[in-house]
């Protein structure tokens, strides 16, 4: 075990001494370490990145979606989204401004999909009521409310979970 995490910080020192520490340096220069250096390169330039703006895109996505879980994952998708596009940010010096907008558009598409989400199950649930009334007010629909489930289990489970 000892040797595992002098292994790992051994690694890390290496990485500082030929790299030298990115914390100082521009997000411009970050990201052309990012997209051109060595893995260990790229990999510490994009920690920096997260996290230099990580806290501004979690208030971000925070406040337009109140839910802490939704915005961690709203946070991740916009560094996610930087990753894959990291070459194509034409001004990289506004790595701020870029990360905003795309924080703003994918908090603000989860917060449609989760009220769209919430009004598809909101309609479930009515139907469900409803049917489950009808079924305890009417006896003969209560019958075939019965056969019909026996019959379902009858079928396949490929064909019983649709």
């Amino acid at each position: 075990m000892e040797s595992r995490s002098t292994a790992a910080i051994s690694k890390h020192v290496g990485t500082l001494l030929r790299f030298g520490t990115a914390v100082g340096l521009a997000d411009g220069i970050l990201l052309d370490r990012f997209c051109g250096g060595s893995a260990d390169e790229a990999q510490a330039a994009f920690a920096v990145l997260v996290q230099r703006h990580g806290p501004m895109v979690m208030h971000v996505c925070r406040r337009i979606l109140g839910d802490r879980h939704e915005a961690e994952d709203a946070a991740q998708a916009t560094f996610l989204v930087l990753a894959r596009q990291a070459g194509s940010i034409r001004r990289k010096d506004s790595v701020t401004a870029w990360l905003h907008g795309i924080a703003v558009r994918i908090a603000g598409r989860a917060r449609r999909g989760a009220a769209r989400r919430r009004l598809r199950e909101r309609r479930v649930a009515e139907v469900a009521m409803l049917a489950h009334r009808a079924v305890a007010d009417d006896p003969e629909a209560s019958e075939i409310a019965s056969q019909l489930h026996e019959e379902l289990d009858r079928l396949p489970e490929r064909f019983r979970l649709p």
